[in-house]
């Protein structure tokens, strides 16, 4: 049998300190000096404690279990008031037949003494009271850390379930360019199924850890880019930004890339036009201001021009809730023929 030496200990501190403040409370309740009686009345709670650790052993692991079917609450009470009975009537007797004669036997002990039976179980009550007092404080800060932990493993499952989500959503749009490519029989279709290789290869196995480094995001959407550029011919213009103080600054996997992929597929690829997208990251001090913008079609609906209403933006929206809660800001606009994604996240929390 595997002893949890932790819970003993925290049992056997609890009893060490309430021993000798209960004889505190005795001398006050008799009127006496701790010079004079707190001696004896330490020596009576050690002579007490068995009856009291017997009463409170019983109720915690026999009674308080019945509280959980309220079809015995009669059970319950009953239990409880035939313990303390029991408890009194020994906790007497050890006072009258042991403890009395061996310390006090110039002293008259009247078991029956109405006094003396309210001060015995008054005794019991606070020892009783104050163990299970103690014991549901722990129970509910033990119940608060369960629920947490549930509420963490919900969370973590709902971001899985999101990456999950991430990853065949991105492919699904990328196999889409190679299969242009593949059907103009272009001679640039092996060299972007290579970086689509290269790319994969970072979403299933660098993704995996919690949080990585601002530049490596950065240098996939690099790579994501380089990609795109060879589908479309010179109709398209990207202008890449980056400055950062600190790149290997951390950050949750797959947040950045979400958007310039929405650039492309609903900027160059819904748009017969010349097209323009600006990609801004800035990174200063751990704030994070990143810009996604491209241009749209003006008689395009807003829905088909790439507004949150779409699985990645919206996907990225949720994990952005579940990752910065209230450290972020995500504004997303279409105006004046241009949609724009604009993003800040306070990464000092990591």
């Amino acid at each position: 049998m595997n002893l949890n030496w932790q819970r003993i200990s925290l049992h056997v501190l609890f009893w060490a300190v309430y021993v000798p403040l209960n004889a505190v409370l005795t001398c006050i309740l008799q009127q006496e000096t701790l010079d004079e009686g707190f001696k004896n009345a330490l020596i009576g709670e050690a002579f007490s404690l068995p009856v009291k650790l017997l009463l409170t052993y019983f109720v915690f692991y026999y009674v308080i279990p019945l509280y959980l079917d309220r079809s015995k609450i009669w059970k319950l009470i009953g239990l409880l008031l035939l313990a303390f009975a029991v408890a009194t009537v020994i906790y007497r007797l050890e006072m009258r037949f042991i403890f009395n004669p061996i310390f006090r036997p110039d002293k008259v002990y009247n078991m029956l003494n109405p006094q003396g039976l309210l001060l015995t179980e008054f005794d019991l009550f606070i020892t009783l009271a104050a163990a299970i007092t103690i014991k549901m404080i722990r129970v509910h800060y033990k119940s608060l850390e369960f629920e947490q932990e549930l509420m963490r493993e919900k969370l973590q499952s709902e971001l899985s379930f999101l990456r999950a989500q991430t990853n065949p959503h991105f492919l699904f749009n990328t196999l889409n360019n190679l299969y242009v490519l593949a059907r103009k029989k272009s001679d640039k279709t092996p060299d972007a199924i290579m970086m689509l290789s290269k790319i994969m290869r970072f979403v299933l196995y660098e993704c995996r850890a919690p949080r990585i480094a601002v530049s490596d995001e950065a240098k996939v959407i690099q790579d994501y880019i380089e990609l795109e550029k060879l589908r479309y011919n010179k109709r398209l213009t990207i202008d890449y930004q980056e400055n950062m103080d600190n790149p290997l600054t951390p950050i949750a996997p797959l947040l950045l890339l979400p958007f310039v992929e929405n650039s492309f597929k609903h900027g160059a690829g819904s748009t017969t036009g010349d097209v323009h997208i600006l990609i801004n990251i800035a990174l200063k001090e751990k704030q994070l201001s990143y810009t996604v913008q491209n241009t749209v079609d003006t008689d395009v609906d807003s829905n088909s021009a790439g507004t949150s209403s779409g699985i990645g933006l919206r996907n990225v929206e949720r994990q952005l809730d579940l990752l910065y809660p209230d450290q972020h800001e995500l504004k997303i606009t279409r105006e004046h023929g241009f949609f724009t994604a604009d993003l800040k996240i306070d990464l000092s929390a990591n």
